[in-house]
């Protein structure tokens, strides 16, 4: 093998769900990165893989990004993993790989599971509309609005979490008048699940039973004007430019805001 750092996918759940090529790029690896140790012990320990493991997530760049580098500049092979699914996506990475790209290093992509594609096959949409991949959607209530709303034209893959899941599914019926909600949970494991959701039963469904990382399919149609979406950045400048009570004079038409709004999102741009 050639030295440089390979980006290895491993299992999303069935740890019987990973390439032959990818078992060997980890048995010859001098050093195997990943989010988790305790958690890439288990996929180690089925394969006997005996090669070195050390935690990394993006907060471990600036530490160990020399280190790193130094041990590739001698002709080391280097593995990136994460807990599941192929690297880079929606987990640790991205600093690393421009950082190394920019110093010349070699980096090889080793393809396999990833969750995305299992979401879109399993999603069951056949209308013509495309994909976009979200990844995680923001915690706050508004920030996930703004980037479904942004994004409403496609159907769209999200990842969510046990903690998030129902928040992210009230903020999609929060802009749509009719939407379908694929909730995948526990893919390629043995309790794989395909739990359908919309507009009449997603206030009833008990989303406490839904555990671990999950993908959402989501295909659904915005409302318009059900919520504002405003230019922030126009609203700031203009704010800056002619101050609060002219600016409101100038947006108030385009965005149909009441004045008491106006000023509560003024303090709130000032403020961010």
């Amino acid at each position: 093998m050639k030295s440089g750092l390979y980006l290895v996918s491993t299992p999303i759940g069935n740890l019987d769900d990973i390439t032959i090529r990818a078992i060997n790029v980890l048995k010859n690896s001098d050093l195997i990165l990943c989010e988790n140790t305790a958690n890439s012990k288990k996929l180690l320990k089925k394969y006997d893989i005996k090669s070195s493991l050390s935690k990394y997530t993006d907060h471990d760049f600036y530490k160990k990004k020399d280190h790193i580098y130094n041990l590739l500049k001698s002709n080391k092979i280097i593995s990136l993993i994460s807990d599941s699914g192929s690297p880079l996506i929606s987990d640790p990475g991205n600093q690393l790989i421009n950082f190394l790209f920019k110093n010349h290093i070699a980096i090889y992509s080793i393809p396999g599971a990833s969750a995305l594609i299992s979401g879109i096959q399993l999603s069951g949409f056949l209308n013509k509309k495309k994909f976009t991949f979200i990844g995680f959607l923001p915690k706050k209530k508004e920030q996930k609005e703004k980037i479904l709303i942004e994004n409403n034209i496609n159907n769209l893959v999200i990842y969510s979490t046990k903690q998030q899941v129902q928040k992210d599914i009230f903020a999609i019926a929060n802009v749509s008048k009719t939407f379908e909600v694929i909730i995948l949970k526990e893919l390629t494991k043995m309790y794989e699940e395909r739990i359908f959701i919309d507009i009449k039963n997603y206030k009833d469904f008990n989303y406490s039973d839904l555990k671990g990382e999950l993908i959402l399919a989501v295909c659904f149609e915005r409302v318009a004007n059900k919520i504002n979406y405003y230019d922030e950045k126009e609203i700031l400048a203009t704010i800056e430019k002619l101050g609060v009570k002219k600016a409101y004079q100038v947006v108030k038409s385009k965005y149909k805001i009441s004045r008491n709004d106006f000023y509560r999102l003024s303090i709130d741009l000032k403020n961010v």
